[in-house]
């Protein structure tokens, strides 16, 4: 009766789970390491680099940035001839990036579109 005693109080914060002290710690220890892995990765990653194809203009600067965040609407590239006039999504400049609405989920590449000066 001593042992069985014993046993219960050992359960601590266990005692109303009907699984093994054992299999519980194993569970917590899968479940740290799990969240050790996971925040590994995220500190490698160190967010999302959104680079800036300015199709023949002026260089800007990639942005890091992680995952929500706005970006921050660089100077407008200057081109010979042209006038900026917004920046894409794709190359075939069909899709607009709205710098005060849309937030950065990946990595990406926005594209100016020029219009003859």
């Amino acid at each position: 009766m001593e042992e069985n005693k014993n046993e219960k109080q050992l359960r601590g914060l266990y005692k109303h789970v009907k699984i093994s002290v054992s299999a519980l710690n194993k569970i917590i220890i899968a479940l740290c390491a799990a969240l050790v892995i996971v925040l590994a990765i995220a500190v490698s990653n160190r967010g999302f680099t959104v680079t800036f194809d300015t199709t023949g203009g002026t260089d800007v600067e990639p942005q890091k940035l992680m995952y929500g965040d706005f970006i921050d609407e660089p100077e407008d590239p200057t081109r010979e001839g042209y006038i900026f006039s917004g920046w894409y999504i794709d190359e075939n400049l069909t899709i607009p990036w709205n710098m005060e609405t849309d937030t950065v989920s990946s990595s990406l590449t926005l594209y100016a579109a020029w219009a003859e000066d």
